[in-house]
């Protein structure tokens, strides 16, 4: 059963993450390189903070910085990563399952999840597109008609669409690409209904 799966069979054991000692321009370079959106803030290894690509695209936008040498010395001059971190974060235990980490996302306001284990040391992280995934790679393969697997093509094409945009960093050409998807879709819905 996908829910009872343990989390630790679906995060990722290899997060990347920050010291508390080191500078806000590090963890701004993580981010905004576009790999990750979500960076846990640890000190010796212990859970302390997490930081998101919103939380420094607001401190790059408030500080009126770009991405030179220097706004980034302001930046680490002005801040510091214990000033713009989430302090209150919600976490889940290397014990729990799927389901429970899908009950704490569920909750809303946030997409991620650091996995902790019993000393609150950072030993993964989860995050709402792994869930999905999981739950996508998880469930029984039914026989649809045909209408339907054509429809569920283009909902694919569509998710596909969207996830390379949110990891783009708002390319243009994504949007294009989810632009198409989205009449594609808006198409076949018309053709279905008709």
């Amino acid at each position: 059963m996908p829910l009872a799966t343990p989390i630790i069979q679906l995060m990722d054991r290899d997060p990347i993450s920050v010291d508390i000692k080191q500078k806000v321009s590090d963890a701004l370079r993580i981010l905004t390189a576009g790999r990750i959106h979500h960076l846990p803030v640890v000190a010796d290894g212990t859970l302390v903070g997490l930081l998101s690509t919103t939380d420094m695209l607001v401190l790059q936008a408030s500080l009126l910085a770009g991405d030179d040498a220097e706004s980034f010395a302001f930046i680490d001059r002005q801040r510091s990563l214990d000033d713009i971190m989430q302090k209150d974060i919600i976490s889940v235990s290397h014990r729990a399952t799927v389901g429970d980490a899908a009950k704490q996302l569920s909750a809303g306001g946030f997409h991620s999840l650091p996995v902790v284990d019993q000393n609150n040391h950072l030993v993964g992280i989860v995050t709402t597109t792994d869930l999905i995934g999981h739950m996508l790679e998880a469930s029984p393969r039914l026989e649809l008609p045909e209408a339907l697997k054509n429809r569920l093509r283009v909902l694919e094409a569509v998710a596909k669409a969207a996830q390379a945009f949110l990891h783009s960093g708002m390319a243009v050409v994504e949007h294009q690409k989810l632009e198409r998807a989205l009449e594609a879709a808006r198409e076949l819905e018309s053709r279905a209904s008709h």
